[in-house]
């Protein structure tokens, strides 16, 4: 009964046709700036490669004669500087085109990596689909005389080992114009493809050899190994019969030549692509991301996008919040946010957690003059004209002699004393920028010091989120060339974040680019220009957050997440309800 089973999962992988319900063979896609490999081929080579599709399963081709690359290119300015090579599986019958195909090329761009699908040469089969079943068969009934059952790995063929070296150097050779580092080009390969980017690594000349590789559930071989070999990420799922079970000598043998990483999900099968929940094999993308930016083959993100303030300042678009944190988790959440590569930090005198802000931008070894630091003054800071001496206090809580951004933080009370303490605050050189928080809750206040002040508001701060977009007040503030910043970003406390983290049009992006939801949300927010400050005590959190710059949304899928705005907040108070702020006093 194994070898039973272990068959039809051997043809199940090499063919995906046995339990298909209908193959449907298609005109070849048209791929956009496609690269021959070896020159201009003849159009009867070129359309003797035979395209398919299987409900439930994506693209195939077999057949294929003419090697090429298809190019998946991010901007230049998204760019990461690196490449990725994908070498599809298919047992070198066919190339599975789905999820270790565009699905992967799609997710690789969008972190920044300029990425191209090797379509590379494959083993003639019969053309007609009865005849190649046939011939599948029998090759079958060859494997299982062998008794080889869970053992099984196709040799890479020569041809096929000719095209991977031959599509590293020629992204190498063409690494300006792909905006990439000749010294950063890898390999990611899929089954089949897998065996191809292990065999580059230990076998190819210099200059097509790959600089990191990932076998994906690729069967690992072991050969002779001589000198240095380049870094490489292994995913594959225990219960998988073709690469699960055997194979680690190679591992152990890699680890004495450099640098290996082996990920061993407990369930999922072979052919699992990109992952699929509910098996921890989706995690592998992201894994191999940070491992990545461990081996510092990528840079770890840093908040470098810029939002221009109408006074010439230059504000970090990207922050972290520290809303509901005591000192000590501020100063945590700071000290890792700084060392993740964040340059924005928000809080407020009514957090009461300014000191151990203060203390985490010390702590951090980040120049303070890279760091932008926003607080915010209380309704009783201002409300007995008190500025002057609370911007001092705020001052020594900070640890600093100069804050870049302070808000109003509520429109209550005598705001507009508030409003003048500030401007003279600027003019004292104590304060770079004023900003004016939740005076959306009334925008006759807000007319009211556009009206009056000398100093115009550079930003202002409110709730903002998908599922309420603010709209009619961004435009005011458009017309103003007054910069938005968004709290409650995820959702918020009151509920907000389960809501959307629920939303099934943000999961099905989510699933698509191999990210979360609040991932997801947030490049939203990026994307759409606003400065975003989520915050968060859990380091974890707090490093995976700042990925969102590693990647861009397609517009398709940012006018998906603009058409659920519906001006639904999460937080119920009201500019009455607020009127009890002025009861209250922070410590200092």
């Amino acid at each position: 009964m194994r070898e039973i089973i272990t068959a039809v999962l051997i043809i199940m992988a090499f063919t995906a046709v046995s339990f298909a319900q209908e193959v449907k063979y298609i005109d070849a896609p048209k791929f956009a700036g496609e690269i021959y490999l070896y020159g201009q081929p003849s159009k009867e080579d070129v359309d003797f490669e035979q395209w398919y599709e299987i409900p439930g399963r994506g693209q195939f081709v077999r057949n294929v004669k003419v090697p090429t690359l298809i190019p998946y290119l991010p901007s230049p300015e998204n760019s990461n500087g690196a490449a990725i090579i994908i070498a599809p599986g298919g047992a070198f019958l066919h190339h599975t085109f789905g999820s270790g195909g565009y699905e992967a090329a799609e997710w690789f761009k969008a972190q920044g990596f300029a990425t191209f699908i090797l379509k590379y040469r494959l083993e003639i089969t019969p053309r007609e689909e009865s005849e190649y079943q046939a011939y599948v068969a029998k090759m079958m009934e060859g494997y299982r005389a062998g008794g080889r059952s869970g053992n099984y790995a196709p040799a890479t063929p020569d041809y096929a080992y000719e095209d991977i070296n031959a599509a590293v150097k020629l992204i190498r050779e063409r690494a300006n114009e792909f905006h990439i580092m000749p010294d950063k080009i890898g390999i990611v390969g899929f089954s089949a493809g897998a065996l191809m980017a292990v065999y580059n690594a230990e076998c190819a000349p210099s200059e097509s050899k790959a600089d990191f590789i990932a076998s994906i559930y690729g069967q690992l071989v072991l050969r002779e190994m001589s000198g240095k070999l380049p870094p490489m990420f292994a995913a594959m799922s225990s219960d998988d019969e073709l690469s699960g079970q055997s194979g680690f000598e190679v591992i152990q043998a890699w680890q004495k030549r450099g640098i290996v990483e082996l990920h061993l999900y407990g369930q999922g099968g072979h052919n699992f692509g990109m992952g699929h929940k509910p098996f921890t094999n989706y995690l592998w993308p992201t894994e191999f991301l940070a491992w990545l930016r461990m081996l510092k083959i990528i840079n770890e993100p840093t908040s470098s996008a810029k939002i221009h303030l109408n006074n010439g300042l230059d504000i970090p678009q990207f922050g972290i919040g520290t809303f509901r944190s005591d000192v000590q988790q501020a100063h945590d959440a700071v000290v890792t946010a700084l060392r993740a590569g964040y340059r924005h930090i928000d809080t407020a005198h009514a957090y009461q957690n300014e000191r151990g802000v203060g203390a985490g931008v010390k702590d951090s070894g980040i120049p303070r003059g890279e760091i932008w630091i926003t607080s915010k003054l209380w309704p009783t800071d201002y409300n007995s004209g008190n500025v002057e001496e609370s911007i001092n206090k705020m001052l020594q809580r900070l640890r600093t002699d100069y804050i870049d951004l302070v808000y109003l933080h509520q429109p209550v009370g005598n705001y507009m004393a508030g409003y003048r303490g500030l401007e003279a605050a600027v003019k004292a050189g104590k304060v770079r920028a004023i900003g004016l928080s939740n005076f959306d809750l009334n925008e006759k206040l807000f007319d009211d010091v556009l009206a009056k002040a000398e100093i115009k508001p550079t930003i202002v701060q409110i709730e903002l989120h998908p599922y309420a977009q603010r709209k009619a007040f961004r435009k005011k503030c458009a017309e103003h060339n007054i910069a938005v910043e968004g709290w409650y970003p995820l959702g918020g406390t009151h509920g907000g974040n389960n809501v959307l983290f629920a939303d099934p049009v943000i999961n099905e992006i989510a699933g698509r680019y191999g990210k979360t939801p609040a991932e997801i949300i947030l490049r939203w927010h990026v994307q759409e220009g606003f400065s975003t400050i989520p915050g968060s005590r859990n380091e974890n959190h707090i490093r995976q957050n700042i990925t969102v710059l590693d990647f861009e949304l397609s517009e398709d899928d940012m006018n998906r997440i603009r058409a659920l705005d519906g001006e639904k907040r999460f937080y119920t108070g009201t500019f009455e309800s607020s009127q009890r702020f002025l009861d209250w006093t922070p410590e200092d």
